[in-house]
């Protein structure tokens, strides 16, 4: 997830709100943190203990690619098997 946070600091918000994430938890993230990388960061992880067993791959490739994003290369390189 680091590796990935690193590749999107500004489209962090972007992926949360595909993810599903409530606004109210993003703008807390920004106003902790003051990298954008670390944002990422923190959303991901979240995302993740908050939706546990489905913080799937396969979910975050759809949010990856979603037009609003559009980051399919990055879903490739993060959440397909190589």
């Amino acid at each position: 997830m680091e590796g990935l946070a690193k590749k999107i600091p500004e489209d962090w918000k972007t992926l949360g709100r595909r993810l599903n994430m409530k606004e109210a938890q993003l703008d807390s993230i920004h106003k902790e943190e003051d990298k954008y990388s670390e944002r990422a960061y923190k959303m991901l992880l979240k995302w993740k203990r908050a939706e546990g067993k489905a913080a799937t791959f396969s979910v975050l490739y759809k949010a990856l690619c979603h037009h609003l994003v559009n980051r399919k290369d990055l879903a490739e390189q993060f959440c397909c098997e190589k």
